[in-house]
């Protein structure tokens, strides 16, 4: 076969998905003619897709180093890095992209997703701003052409969305994205013809707050089915959800309170009395429009948390009851599921000796039986959520009323749930090369928001067909 035939065909079951044979002939004219450029640059993108970072950037590199300082070998350089979680470098690529071909708008969206990323607010802001004046619409190709349908995602530049990039990964539709903007006047045709369906992203309550209701406006102007509408995200703060949740069967939902830091200092003040805060020490707080573990602390008197907020310089806070969840072996066990379209599936496991879990600060990589109990719960997690624990789970999903949302919780030893969080915000990916048992479960996720996605637009295209 000639170095065309290859070449032709690599893109051809690219185009259609087929990522296994686009390699192939990808290799096969590298075979043919070693270092082409175009063998190269299609191989780079399969690698890319494949979650072959590294051996991508490998490739490329070579193209870079031998002067092929072009458009293309940056932008797939970027994507890479940042595939890769390298932000950094990812980002310097991309504004190498932009110096090539300035005002380009995709490549603005993405450099001011990463400054977002990076902390770097002002700037990230202003290049939001550029780019919706250049276009309004960032359009991320589906994985087969033409894709099988079109959604809208309505993002919020600089502040809570729900994370989106792997669970569009390898889709067969395609992915348009509108940065919603204060003040800005939006074609609406234009946002109709991108949309089967929109799906908002907007999830912070406390970080988006001004912008849920023009979005929601927004979303109903656009007109076509909407997936978790900002109105009832907007239901979904942490107080909020507490509220809504206490009185669960089966589940304990510890009191949750926001404050202005200004109404809070005075609270925790030597002047204020014993029963200034409704809730008993030890008790949590952590800044709010927060969901990692920064700056989320147990306080044990009203002087620790005087000396807390004495340090942290922030608009609102979120107090909250602290629940020993220790299981009887005194490890601390913390379950994330998704709910996607009323299923409700397992995400991870985390186990550690420490109350305050994140996955990845676990000992867990190190420690077969710690994997060996999370895989179960992966693979049979009824088996440790019996049938009044799931029917806990199902409350929850009937009381929140989205179509995608996650949940953290905990067992106690009496196997009551203890709710930790509940929101659209929650982060699914797909980067568990230190643990692949995981793969298969995170795998169900995606396909569950695919296909949530594709019954919702084909539904209302088959309830609503085009003229003629």
């Amino acid at each position: 076969m000639s170095l065309d035939q290859l070449l032709k065909l690599g893109a051809e079951h690219q185009n259609a998905g087929r990522l296994d044979l686009a390699e192939t002939h990808y290799r096969q004219a590298l075979g043919v003619s070693p270092g082409h450029r175009e063998a190269y640059i299609g191989l780079s993108l399969v690698l890319i897709r494949t979650n072959r970072y590294d051996d991508a950037i490998g490739y490329l590199s070579r193209l870079l180093k031998n002067g092929d300082d072009t458009v293309v070998v940056h932008r797939q350089l970027g994507l890479a890095h940042a595939g890769a979680g390298r932000l950094k470098p990812a980002l310097e690529h991309f504004l190498r992209v932009l110096a090539l071909e300035p005002d380009d708008p995709p490549t603005l969206h993405v450099v001011a997703n990463l400054q977002q990323a990076l902390g770097m607010r002002e700037q990230a802001s202003a290049t939001f701003r550029r780019a919706v004046e250049k276009r309004q619409i960032v359009v991320v190709p589906a994985a087969v052409s033409p894709p099988d349908f079109r959604a809208l995602f309505v993002f919020a530049p600089g502040a809570g969305n729900t994370p989106v990039t792997f669970l569009v990964e390898k889709a067969r539709f395609e992915t348009n994205v509108v940065n919603m903007l204060h003040d800005f006047d939006y074609d609406l045709e234009q946002l109709r013809a991108s949309a089967d369906v929109v799906v908002n992203l907007i999830s912070d309550v406390d970080q988006s707050q001004a912008l849920l209701e023009p979005a929601q406006a927004l979303v109903e102007r656009i007109g076509k089915p909407a997936l978790n509408p900002p109105k009832l995200v907007a239901e979904t703060s942490r107080d909020a959800v507490a509220r809504r949740l206490a009185g669960t069967p089966g589940c304990i939902v510890p009191q949750t309170h926001f404050y202005q830091a200004a109404e809070l200092r005075d609270r925790v003040s030597e002047n204020a009395g014993h029963d200034a805060l409704p809730i008993p020490f030890p008790l949590l707080v952590r800044p709010a429009g927060t969901h990692g573990g920064d700056n989320f602390e147990k306080m044990e008197s009203t002087a620790e948390l005087a000396r807390f907020l004495a340090k942290h310089d922030l608009p609102g806070f979120y107090l909250t009851s602290f629940v020993d969840y220790r299981s009887a072996d005194g490890y601390f066990r913390k379950y994330r599921f998704f709910y996607v379209n009323g299923e409700i599936l397992p995400y991870h496991l985390a186990i550690d000796e420490k109350w305050k879990i994140h996955h990845n600060t676990t000992p867990m990589a190190d420690i077969a039986w710690m994997q060996d109990e999370e895989k179960t719960f992966l693979e049979e997690p009824w088996s440790v959520f019996g049938e009044s624990q799931r029917e806990a789970l199902r409350a929850i999903r009937d009381t929140i009323g989205l179509d995608y949302f996650g949940i953290d919780c905990g067992l106690d030893r009496e196997g009551a749930i203890v709710v930790f969080e509940v929101n659209a915000s929650m982060l699914a990916h797909g980067n568990n090369s230190r643990f692949p048992y995981k793969t298969e479960a995170v795998e169900r996720i995606r396909q569950a928001f695919h296909a949530l996605l594709e019954r919702t637009a084909l539904g209302a295209r088959a309830a609503n067909p085009p003229a003629g």
